[in-house]
């Protein structure tokens, strides 16, 4: 559920349904969370951040990557190490 969430939400952000795909982040999150699964939380974390970006929220934004850099080192997931460094680099 949390990935059919996680992929809804993206959807919603590119079709620009920025509230609705914050929406479905936020429940992945919760589910993630709630699983244990530490990348997948940091993963939508950076998702979050964009659309908080877009929304013209750049301190929320730099907070959720904060986050999702921790999650993602105490993890070892590297690649979402590198998603966080490349979102930074946008905003």
């Amino acid at each position: 559920m949390s990935y059919a969430l996680r992929h809804l939400g993206i959807a919603e952000h590119r079709a620009g349904r920025l509230e609705t795909a914050r929406e479905r982040l936020e429940e992945s999150v919760r589910l993630r969370r709630q699983l244990g699964f530490h990348p997948g939380v940091a993963a939508n974390l950076v998702g979050l951040a964009y659309i908080a970006a877009a929304e013209d929220r750049r301190d929320d934004a730099l907070r959720l990557l904060d986050e999702a850099a921790a999650l993602a080192e105490e993890s070892g997931a590297l690649g979402i190490a590198r998603h966080v460094e490349q979102a930074r680099t946008a905003l």
